[in-house]
């Protein structure tokens, strides 16, 4: 029985979506900033409203309009426009994205090997959806978990515990392959090992201190790496 740093012969491999299996082509900041100005808009301090992650952002803003006693109703408009702002900037990028060298190999190699595949990103599910199919990626992957299925968006775990109890597997038969520190920070609080792809999104040294076992700029080289370590069944 393979351990490679704790790691047992892998039944599943979980893909982040954008930056990974296609190319980033979000435009974040202008995200934010449309998200932002919609809050304050409504009244809430710009102050409070942190421009380091999306997720932040959603995260401080609701929590100041739970503090302030916002109506329940309210609090669901206000998060249903802010998704809205984000889909559009989604499908922007969506439109502009191209498969990441070495994708389609790396999904047919897995699936030979009958390694189950699935994809958790934050993206809502049209754009996840599109994205899959339009590279024809999706007849590769077993299951896709978007914004829209998990409960809580990474770095929360919810989206990765719903995948690791549909193949029932555990994290030590399981790796998550990323381009964000997201990523890597969503598997590490579930004990799952991850992979780094360095795109326009962060670097490898910043993968590599959030707890990357590995980083490549394509997944041409992801493949190999397993093998050489044992971590795939045999060819």
């Amino acid at each position: 029985m393979n351990n490679y740093k704790g790691l047992l012969v892998l039944k599943l491999v979980v893909f982040d979506l954008d930056g990974t299996l296609v190319t980033a082509e979000i435009d974040f900041l202008a995200m934010r900033r449309a998200i932002r100005d919609l809050f304050v808009n409504q009244g809430f301090p710009a102050e409070l409203l942190p421009m380091n992650s999306t997720q932040d952002l959603l995260r401080s803003a609701f929590a100041y309009a739970h503090d302030q006693g916002m109506a329940i109703i309210e609090i669901s408009r206000l998060r249903d426009q802010a998704y809205e702002l984000a889909m559009k900037e989604e499908w922007k990028g969506a439109r502009k994205a191209k498969v990441v060298p070495g994708t389609l190999e790396t999904l047919e190699e897995l699936q030979r090997r009958h390694v189950e595949v699935a994809v958790l990103t934050n993206d809502n599910s049209q754009v996840a959806d599109y994205l899959l199919v339009k590279f024809g990626l999706l007849k590769y992957v077993s299951l896709v978990i978007s914004r829209d299925e998990a409960p809580h968006m990474k770095p929360a775990t919810d989206g990765l515990e719903m995948i690791l109890q549909h193949f029932k597997t555990t994290p030590e038969e399981s790796i998550f392959i990323g381009d964000s520190t997201i990523d890597m920070l969503t598997a590490s609080k579930l004990g799952m090992k991850c992979i780094g792809r360095i795109s326009k999104v962060r670097t490898a040294e910043e993968l590599l201190a959030e707890g990357a076992l590995a980083v490549f700029p394509t997944l041409t080289d992801l493949i190999p790496y397993l093998d050489k370590r044992n971590l795939i069944p045999p060819p």
